[in-house]
């Protein structure tokens, strides 16, 4: 069966016959060329699907080249009309959120509107909060909603009312739906549900519309002639819903592996042509890598690393270096074929699994793991590093979709963002520094003293006594509190201990390991005091190393995880804690083993509200975030950057900073493709932010002082029509924190682009090279563009080599001054040069074209951020050895175009997350 291809010279392939390869069919000869005109048609997506699959292989190999690789792309564009929309992705749609509730805290507001906390009130507000807003009679509070499609809606109102509330006319979208909504009363409470009527709705943005129009006789004013309004939220029930549409799966396609056909005897004349020179010839060894001297495939196989090198460096076109005569594709594919399928047979012969050094929590965690074990209403002491602070929970992935409109504040730079003690006397120990290249919760680098031994213990300790605790926990009736006579303490407190131990331990426990804390329980119950002696032993428990460490069995060959330890490794992966009840009953009854239910525990897991933590531990470690909390802007060249409150300067990253953890937050709850990190349509901004990325001045006629808020924001999803924006390489935050504080720094922000979006972070620059001026003005006075002079600056041959790798990643992003604003030239004039050409194979003008290149080679961001998140979910660096593993992960990914959910369950299911390694480092 052939099947043809039309229209495909955007390829350079016009219109194409290709056989269809087994098993849809035995190959037959071409069809006859046709003076009639054909009918087109799109190629179903399920054949689509299975045809990329089996050209997965030879994708990652990057062997598919020439007309075969034009082949592909036509397939995969009639395919995908779209293109590579990565926008389409989506694995959960959006459900209807409590039944069609806005929640009046989440809309939009403006001046003399805020979102008030109503627990103080006693209880009827739906989360516990609602917008307030007041004015004068003739003044109107406004704001906006939205509907994803078009229809008939039903509309209601909950309202609060109150002594100083006023009476108002309701109006969305300039038709008055209800007046005389008197919202008097003679205590603070919220009204019953005020019903608006029915009206058709255009898909999109709605404006809701109250307008003060008088008062209650009995009404007081709030202030002079100003009143109050209150809404607790918004209902908007879609009438005629239409169906759901159903899921459709993709067929399952087995892909074998590519038969490697290269062989070292037919590509030694490309070894010799290209190679052979600057690498063992007249003694000449560049690198210390001499190629002439390996005369065989056995000698390659003897040199894994060095094969996993040259693997790299033909992957990325790293060599030959520029100035010499380079391969064609062709020539290429064949040499990165011969040593990709040298090293895959390597590693499947002889490679084990690194080992996994036994580790201790992080602060992170620790705070985590308490938090849930002792079911507490939120955390124990104050955590920086959870930079998001939100007023009201908005992350919920069961919903399918984040919020539209969001109340939140940064923890880490913020003003009065970072709460005060919660609770008394427990102060955190210091944070774990967070690795070169890596994450900080790897074994080798989480140290434990006898000093942090004992502060473990007073902790402890002090979350217990704290006076705030037994109301903070839930677990205050069912452990802490005696159930009976005092006879029966003892036999009470053991039926307790043993599942809080199981939990506490993450391992089944022992009879010895009981009685262990039951006698210490017997000892201190012995003063009289139930509470105080189950306190104490609790205290024990979370000072216990069991609880502290992460174990697991040594062992003397791979073997997969026990069930206990596997909950371990997920909970901790995906929650940043330990695992719940649902999670331990799987490992307890050995279920965890059984692939269905542990994918289906994944999926749970990451439908939790818990797994915000892969917002807020991994991806602020993946992005560098805390780097932003040290850049200083100079404030006389870059003022707008700051706003003066009392005393003080404060930093516009106060809130450019939450920015890509909110697009990340949206990719996690909507199941979105990550390529997305790489060029998004929308983003969440405030107001603030959205004047700072428009042209012009920012804050037009806003002073120094209060220029722009430091206390909680509202952050809009918007959308972004200007591709220089989107995604997570030219957002704010990340262009400043990457700057010094008097111009860009296009190494520090290449270096930033190649370790974070590729995984392929530069050498440290040697120490004896002088700096360059640090103030661009100075460097434009002498008529030389920052570009200029620092080629000028590579002093020899090395530092060019290094710098022909990351230098074009980061004058890409050149047209940006140092705290991420566009600029089309150099305040001297001077024209900016933001071209450049990425791996020796994709050419750009600028910043777009950049991530047009990322875009078009998808598998390499994919590769770098599923490596990310491997090393991340392992605690540890990953290493030659996972080279199979994370090929078998990028598989995946590739044929659900980055799906972030995807990614996740092709690392859970991975060898190295599913296998201890047979080192006895592990404990």
């Amino acid at each position: 069966m052939w099947i043809r291809f039309p229209n495909c010279d955007r390829f350079g392939a016009g219109e194409l016959s290709v056989p269809l390869p087994p098993p849809f069919s035995p190959l037959r000869s071409a069809p006859k060329a046709s003076s009639k005109p054909s009918r087109q048609k799109q190629i179903p997506r399920s054949l689509a699907l299975s045809f990329r699959a089996s050209f997965t292989n030879e994708l990652i190999a990057g062997k598919i080249t020439g007309v075969k690789h034009r082949i592909f792309l036509c397939m995969i564009a009639m395919a995908f009309p779209a293109g590579a929309d990565y926008h389409s992705v989506r694995g959960r749609l959006p459900a209807v959120v409590s039944d069609g509730i806005i929640e009046g805290e989440w809309l939009p507001f403006g001046k003399d509107a805020r979102s008030q906390d109503m627990k103080v009130f006693g209880g009827g507000w739906s989360g516990d909060a609602h917008l307030l807003w007041h004015g004068e009679p003739g003044h109107a509070m406004e704001t906006q909603f939205s509907v994803k499609r078009g229809g008939r809606y039903s509309l209601s109102l909950k309202m609060t009312k109150a002594i100083d509330y006023g009476v108002f006319t309701i109006r969305v979208n300039g038709r008055e739906l209800r007046k005389g909504v008197d919202l008097f009363g003679h205590k603070v409470e919220p009204t019953e549900l005020i019903k608006l009527g029915e009206m058709e709705l255009a898909a999109g943005e709605q404006q809701l519309r109250c307008e003060l129009t008088g008062k209650n006789p009995g009404a007081k004013a709030f202030q002079r002639n100003r009143y109050l309004l209150g809404i607790d939220y918004l209902k908007v029930m879609e009438l005629d819903p239409p169906p759901e549409p159903e899921k459709v799966l993709p067929p399952a396609v087995d892909t074998p592996d590519a038969p490697h056909t290269a062989t070292f005897e037919f590509l030694q004349p490309l070894l010799a042509e290209h190679c052979y020179r600057c690498h063992g010839e007249k003694g000449k060894i560049k690198g210390k890598v001499d190629l002439l001297r390996l005369k065989s495939k056995d000698d390659f196989l003897a040199q894994p690393e060095l094969l996993r090198q040259l693997n790299d460096v033909l992957e990325f076109r790293e060599m030959p270096p520029e100035d010499e005569t380079q391969p064609d594709e062709n020539e290429y594919s064949k040499l990165a074929s011969m040593f990709s399928g040298y090293l895959g047979e390597h590693l499947q012969k002889e490679q084990s699994l690194p080992p996994i050094v036994m580790r201790r929590m992080n602060r992170y965690e620790y705070n985590n793991a308490v938090r849930d074990l002792l079911q507490l209403k939120g955390d124990i002491y104050p955590l920086p590093e959870k930079t998001i602070r939100a007023y009201r929970a908005y992350y919920d992935p069961a919903s399918g979709s984040l919020p539209d409109s969001i109340h939140l504040g940064n923890r880490a730079l913020g003003k009065n963002q970072i709460e005060q003690p919660l609770l008394t006397g427990v102060v955190p120990f210091a944070i774990d520094l967070q690795s070169e290249h890596g994450f900080n919760n790897r074994g080798d680098e989480l140290g434990f003293s006898p000093i942090l031994m004992e502060s473990f213990l007073n902790l402890s300790r002090s979350v217990v006594e704290s006076p705030e605790f037994d109301r903070y926990s839930a677990r205050t009736g069912t452990l802490f509190r005696a159930g009976g006579d005092r006879a029966k303490w003892s036999a009470t407190a053991r039926e307790r201990l043993a599942p809080f131990l199981e939990r506490a331990f993450r391992k089944p426990i022992e009879s010895a390991t009981l009685e262990r804390y039951a006698r210490l329980f017997d000892r201190e119950a012995e003063r009289g005091d139930f509470s105080a002696a189950m306190k104490t032993t609790v205290a024990a428990i979370l000072a216990s190393p069991r609880f502290l460490y992460l174990l697991e069995r040594k062992q003397d060959e791979e073997k997969p995880l026990a069930p206990y330890e596997l909950a371990g490794r997920l909970s901790f992966f995906l929650w940043s804690s330990i695992p719940d009840e649902q999670l331990l009953a799987a490992a307890r009854d050995g279920t965890l083993a059984d692939q269905e239910i542990y994918s289906m525990q994944v999926a749970r897991m990451l439908l939790d509200r818990r797994s915000k933590s892969l917002s807020e531990n991994f991806a602020r470690q993946w992005l560098r975030l805390d780097r932003l909390i040290t850049a200083v802007p100079d404030f006389e060249r870059f003022e707008p950057y700051y706003a003066r409150i009392g005393c003080e300067q404060w930093k516009l990253g106060l809130q450019t900073m939450v920015e890509p953890l909110l697009l990340f937050e949206s990719i996690m709850v909507e199941d979105r493709s990550i390529m997305l990190l790489v060029d998004s349509n929308y983003s969440y901004r405030t107001s603030d932010m959205s004047s700072w990325y428009a042209p012009g001045v920012p804050f037009k006629g806003k002073a120094n002082p209060n220029r722009f808020n430091t206390m909680g924001v509202v952050y809009q999803r918007v959308p972004v029509n200007n591709r220089r924006e989107g995604g997570v390489i030219t957002c704010a935050a990340t262009l400043t924190m990457n700057s010094s504080p008097l111009r860009t720094t296009p190494i520090t922000r290449g270096a930033w682009v190649a370790g974070v979006i590729f995984n392929k972070p530069p050498p440290p620059p040697p120490d004896n090279i002088p700096e360059i001026e640090v103030d661009d003005a100075k460097i434009e006075a002498s008529g030389q563009t920052l570009r200029q002079r620092l080629i000028a600056h590579q002093v020899n041959q090395s530092c060019v080599a290094c710098h022909q790798k990351i230098d074009p990643l980061g004058f890409a992003l050149e047209n940006f001054d140092a705290v991420g604003r566009w600029r089309d030239k150099y305040p001297s004039g001077l024209p900016i040069d933001s071209s450049g050409q990425l791996f020796g194979r994709e050419k750009f003008d600028d910043a777009v074209g950049l991530k047009d290149a990322i875009l078009a080679n998808p598998k390499w961001f994919m590769r770098a951020f599923s490596e990310h998140l491997l090393s991340y979910a392992l605690g540890r660096e990953l290493e030659l050895a996972d080279k199979p593993a994370v090929d078998d992960i990028l598989r995946e990914v590739l044929d659900a175009r980055g799906q972030f959910s995807v990614v996740v369950g092709a690392i859970a299911k991975s060898y190295p997350f599913l296998h201890r390694s047979n080192a006895l480092e592990s404990e």
